[in-house]
C-alpha cells in the first residue's frame, strides 16, 4: 500500500504542484493588497507596489504552469488539472493589470483638471486639511495646461444667463445627488464673494481620492462656473477628473435649461 501511493506521488508533476501553490499564493498578496488601499491603510503607491508584487507572483506561476504542460505532455505524468487552474488563476490576476497598464498608456500623466488653466479655483479648507504626503494643491503650471489642452479640450468653463445664487444651489444639489463629501460650502453674496463648493469623492478604475473645488463668480452678463478635480496620493487620474468635471457641468448646463458654451 505504501509502495502504491508514493509512486502515484511520483506521477504527478512537480511543476504542475508548484504552479498552483504559486498561483493561490499570489491571490492573497493581490487581494490584500487592495484591502489595505480600500481601508486608507495603504497610500496608492504602495498599494500599485504591493499589486505589482502579486502579479509577478502570477507570473511566475504561469511560467511554472506552462513549463509542467510541456512535462506532462511529453512525460505522461499526471497534474494536468492542476496546470490549468494555476494557468487560469494566474491570468486572472495578470489580465486586469495589464488591460489597465495598456489603457493608461494613451493617458497623459495629469491629476490636477482645471477649466480655467490660467486662474484655477483655489482651495481653501482642503488646503489645510489634506496630510502632507498628498499631492500639491498648487496648479503645476504652463506644462500641464498644455498637455490638459491636448488631451481634453472640451474642459472649459460654463456661462449661464442664471443669477449666481440659483447656480450655486444646482450645483450645491448636483455634489449632493452625487454622494460627494462636501467640505466646504459658501455661497455668493453679490459682488462682494465668489461662491465655493469643496468636496471630496473616489474615482474610477482605482478608487483614487480626488478633491474638488466648484468657483460661482458673477459676470456682467450672469455667471461663471469654474471646476477643478485634483487626485489626491497619484500622479495620474487614467482620465477621471476630466470625465468628472464634464458630466456635472453637463448636468448644470442641463438643469439651467441651456447649452454649455
Amino acid at each position: 500500500m505504501i509502495r502504491r501511493r508514493l509512486y502515484v506521488e511520483e506521477r504527478v508533476s512537480r511543476l504542475a504542484v508548484w504552479s498552483l501553490r504559486t498561483a493561490i499564493f499570489a491571490l492573497p498578496v493581490t487581494a490584500i493588497a487592495i484591502a489595505l488601499y480600500a481601508l486608507g491603510t495603504l497610500d496608492f503607491r504602495s498599494a500599485v507596489y504591493a499589486v505589482l508584487a502579486g502579479v509577478m507572483v502570477s507570473g511566475i506561476a504561469l511560467l511554472l504552469a506552462l513549463a509542467g504542460f510541456v512535462v506532462i505532455w511529453n512525460e505522461g505524468l499526471r497534474g494536468l488539472g492542476r496546470v490549468i487552474a494555476a494557468a487560469a488563476l494566474a491570468l486572472a490576476l495578470i489580465a486586469p493589470t495589464a488591460t489597465l497598464a495598456g489603457l493608461s498608456r494613451g493617458m497623459p500623466a495629469l491629476h490636477d483638471i482645471t477649466t480655467d488653466t490660467e486662474d484655477p479655483p483655489a482651495f481653501v479648507t482642503l488646503n489645510a486639511a489634506r496630510s502632507r504626503h498628498a499631492n500639491a494643491l498648487a496648479y503645476p503650471g504652463e506644462t500641464a495646461a498644455a498637455e490638459q489642452e491636448d488631451a481634453y479640450p472640451e474642459i472649459k468653463p460654463i456661462d449661464f444667463d442664471n443669477p449666481p445664487d440659483e447656480v450655486y444651489n444646482a450645483a450645491l444639489s448636483l455634489v449632493t445627488r452625487r454622494k460627494w463629501t462636501v467640505v466646504d460650502a459658501a455661497p455668493p453674496r453679490g459682488a462682494q464673494r465668489e461662491g465655493r463648493i469643496e468636496a471630496t469623492t473616489r474615482g474610477l478604475p482605482f478608487g483614487l481620492r480626488d478633491d474638488v473645488v466648484i468657483r460661482i463668480r458673477r459676470t456682467t452678463q450672469g455667471t461663471r462656473v469654474d471646476m477643478r478635480s485634483v487626485t489626491r496620493n497619484s500622479d495620474r487620474d487614467f482620465g477621471s477628473n476630466a470625465r468628472r468635471i464634464d458630466a456635472l457641468l453637463a448636468d448644470l448646463s442641463e438643469m439651467q435649461g441651456r447649452r454649455r458654451r
